[in-house]
Parts: C-alpha cells; sequence; structure tokens
C-alpha cells in the first residue's frame, strides 16, 4: 500500500510541476507602432495587396516602396529612399483601415498564438465627428521577428 501511495505523490508533482509554455501571449507592449513612416514620395496609389502585409525583408519592403513611389509630384522623389528598418530585429506589418468622420482613436493588439505558430494583428477604429473627411492609415506595426514558420493573421 505504501507503494502506491509514493507513486501517486510522484504522479502528482510530476504533473504539477511540468508547467505548459503559455500559448496565447499578448506582445503588444513589445511592438513599436506608427500611423505613418514613409514620406510624401511615396503616397502613390497602391494595389489592395498591401492592405495587410507583412514585411519580413528589405526586398519585400523594397518592392512595396517602388510600387507607391510618386516622381511627377516631385522631382527628388526618384531619389527618395525609405526608412531604414532592421529586418534581423523586426517583423513590419500593415493593416490598412479607413473610415470617415474629424478624428479617429486607434486600438491595436497584437497576440502570439505558440501552439498555432500564428500571429494576430487586431485593430478597432472609433471614428468621431460630423465631418465627410475620410481618414486613412496604414496602422504600421513592428514586431520583434516573426519565425518564418508563423503566419499572421490581421483582424
Amino acid at each position: 500500500m505504501k507503494t502506491n501511495e509514493i507513486l501517486i505523490l510522484i504522479l502528482y508533482f510530476l504533473v504539477t510541476s511540468c508547467q505548459k509554455e503559455e500559448e496565447i501571449i499578448d506582445i503588444t507592449n513589445s511592438c513599436i507602432f506608427y500611423d505613418n513612416i514613409l514620406s510624401t514620395c511615396f503616397y502613390g496609389s497602391v494595389s489592395s495587396k498591401y492592405n495587410e502585409y507583412v514585411f519580413r525583408n528589405q526586398s519585400e519592403f523594397q518592392v512595396f516602396g517602388d510600387s507607391i513611389r510618386i516622381h511627377p509630384a516631385n522631382l527628388d522623389c526618384d531619389t527618395a529612399k525609405l526608412p531604414d528598418i532592421d529586418f534581423n530585429k523586426y517583423t513590419v506589418l500593415i493593416n490598412k483601415t479607413s473610415g470617415t468622420g474629424c478624428s479617429v482613436v486607434y486600438n491595436r493588439t497584437i497576440i502570439k498564438d505558440t501552439q498555432k505558430k500564428k500571429i494576430i494583428y487586431k485593430i478597432s477604429a472609433e471614428y468621431s465627428g460630423n465631418c465627410k473627411m475620410l481618414i486613412g492609415n496604414r496602422n504600421w506595426a513592428f514586431v520583434p521577428k516573426i519565425p518564418d514558420d508563423y503566419k499572421v493573421e490581421f483582424q
């Protein structure tokens, strides 16, 4: 009988001492958010492909920048450079929002789901006022480097 009690006690300690790694982690405070990081030379029209996008390296970011560069508006735009981003340290996410009003307040959250290998970028925008002004934002987020095997979900 004493052997069974010891075995149960050992099993209890094994089960309670092994803490499973947290699966859902709010990493919002580890991220940097910007309304805009680009100069006026990069305000060209862009395909809806870039409404939600994950930039994991400089070449992806450069293709995006080249697609929205506007030369005719300013002669200096042909030599304008994109901001320097350390893609060894960050993955950059954009999640475009738009609405009408006089002002807007954004609530941005980034969640890491380790079990599903997924990053979730959630944005809520509260537009207020009776203005007929269109307010658009790409909601730039610099996230600590996301592993290549992780997916990104935008909400």
